[in-house]
């Protein structure tokens, strides 16, 4: 017999990213855009004696999948491969038969 890690069940809000995907996200400590295939986001961070600010970008490629942290971050590249629903089926449906 066979065994798997039962799959989460946790949904999240996101988007997939298109050569036309155009985001704007702004908090009190996160300013965020998405143009032309590059995330932009300039954080704040305050705590106990620091204050810090991280401006970061990252190069996304079509078809990149975004997960949106309301009111944190904002949008993140997961470094855990995310799937719809669909796709996570179909994966599943595909190794029924290995067990």
């Amino acid at each position: 017999m066979k065994y798997i890690l039962r799959p989460s069940i946790d949904l999240y809000d996101g988007v997939k990213v298109t050569k036309d995907t155009v985001l704007e996200y702004k908090t009190e400590n996160v300013e965020q855009t998405i143009k032309d295939l590059k995330m932009h986001s300039v954080t704040k961070v305050k705590g106990d004696g620091f204050e810090a600010v991280y401006d970061t970008t990252v190069d996304l490629n079509e078809g990149d999948i975004l997960i949106f942290e309301d009111g944190g971050r904002g949008y993140i590249k997961p470094v855990e491969q995310m799937a719809t629903i669909e796709e996570a089926i179909e994966d599943l449906v595909n190794i029924k038969d290995l067990g």
